[in-house]
């Protein structure tokens, strides 16, 4: 590999030194191997304009037919989406976008990443989605289901720092009874 025999001859390390860093790197290499694997695969599938990305919702931005997605790489044997927190999942509703998730084991599978939370995520991803778009009449009749409200309530916090950061004031009315 040119980049290990340029590491040996121009800095002098030797193989332990080499290969401690590499095991060290290991899971970064694998990380960024994978998105560039990740990259291929949109290409494959006719999607345009990919670019890699570093944001905590996403880690590729391509485009299909003029429509915007964002992309998250994963790389796991674990369900999908189990380690999106309840942020992150807010977050990913206020992208301006769909958001898909790029399965990469064992083998590729691209999903709406809406359809694979769960039911609890997807209530909250739903509820800022709504929330986003400004569709005030379809938010109230969500909020009018028993459920939805009940699992939003475990999402009090979440919703009250979203509703800050972001400056969803289409939320104000809403907002009091998250308290």
């Amino acid at each position: 590999m040119d980049l290990v025999n340029e590491l040996i001859s121009e800095y002098g390390f030797d193989e332990e030194e080499i290969n401690y860093a590499l095991m060290r790197a290991k899971g970064i290499i694998f990380g960024f191997a994978m998105e560039y694997r990740a990259r291929k695969i949109l290409q494959d599938m006719n999607f345009e304009n990919i670019r890699s990305v570093d944001m905590p919702t996403h880690d590729i931005e391509a485009e299909k037919d003029g429509v915007k997605y964002y992309v998250e790489v994963k790389a796991s044997k674990k369900s999908p989406t189990r380690e999106y927190s309840a942020y992150k999942v807010a977050m990913i509703a206020l992208l301006d976008g769909i958001h898909l998730t790029l399965v990469m084991i064992p083998k590729p599978n691209l999903l709406l990443t809406e359809e694979i939370l769960s039911e609890p995520k997807r209530i909250l991803y739903r509820f800022f989605r709504l929330a986003y778009m400004k569709q005030i009449e379809e938010l109230k009749i969500f909020l009018e289901n028993d459920k939805n409200r009940e699992v939003l309530s475990s999402y009090s916090n979440v919703i009250k720092t979203i509703y800050d950061r972001y400056h969803l004031h289409v939320l104000s009315d809403f907002i009091q009874s998250f308290s």
